[in-house]
């Protein structure tokens, strides 16, 4: 796992990335089709992100046996990258 700068690095890096654990964090669980038409972002932009995201555990799909219309909630770790303070 990733030292944490590192990993707040990598969420402020990408404004997608950044804007979809804001979207989560005040709304979750959520499509991946809630997500794109929340952020006004195209389907496969969010599915690229999301990807990394669930990737780096700071999102998580809470139906991963469903091939379509997954459900997506923003892990502990997820919060805690958007209350991070660089100079900690």
């Amino acid at each position: 796992m990733r030292q944490t700068r590192e990993l707040y690095g990598f969420v402020i890096t990408s404004k997608i990335r950044h804007a979809i654990l804001q979207a989560l964090d005040k709304k979750s669980p959520m499509l991946q089709s809630e997500i794109a038409q929340k952020l006004k972002r195209k389907q496969q932009d969010i599915s690229k992100a999301v990807y990394q995201l669930e990737k780096e555990s700071l999102i998580e799909c809470l139906t991963p046996d469903k091939g379509s219309y997954k459900a997506y909630a923003i892990t502990k770790l997820g919060r805690e990258m958007l209350k991070f303070n660089i100079n900690q």
